[in-house]
């Protein structure tokens, strides 16, 4: 076994950490569409557990993702995948307060779903 990687089951609720959004807005981040906007390297992180959401985004740059409702890797990375897009809204100071999923989310939504594989129908 490796001495730096632990092989231990991780309850649902211990994958969703401060640390593992972080890392994965990091990975997002170097990849196609993100790494063409020019998103900040330095993000906080917020933890709660909501069921009424599965993430969220505060100015000036805060992802907040919930265990209530993400629980595995999958929905982790498309959830931050989602809350970065409202980040470049942001960025762009086209973050519209009364709808964050407008015609321009969407097609940011749409380019980051064709490059990354996330289904479409669910991001």
């Amino acid at each position: 076994m490796n001495a730096h990687c632990s092989y231990q089951i991780m309850s649902p609720n211990k994958l969703v950490t401060k640390k593992s959004i972080l890392l994965t807005y990091q990975l997002l981040r170097s990849m196609v569409p993100f790494c063409d906007w020019r998103l900040p390297t330095k993000i906080q992180t917020k933890v709660v557990h909501d069921p009424t959401m599965f993430g969220c985004f505060d100015e000036p740059a805060i992802i907040t993702i919930s265990t209530a409702i993400v629980w595995d890797f999958k929905q982790l990375t498309s959830t931050v995948a989602h809350e970065m897009i409202h980040v470049y809204q942001a960025k762009l100071k086209l973050l519209n307060d009364q709808n964050h999923h407008d015609e321009f989310f969407y097609e940011c939504a749409y380019d980051v779903c064709m490059n990354l594989g996330f289904d479409k129908e669910s991001f």
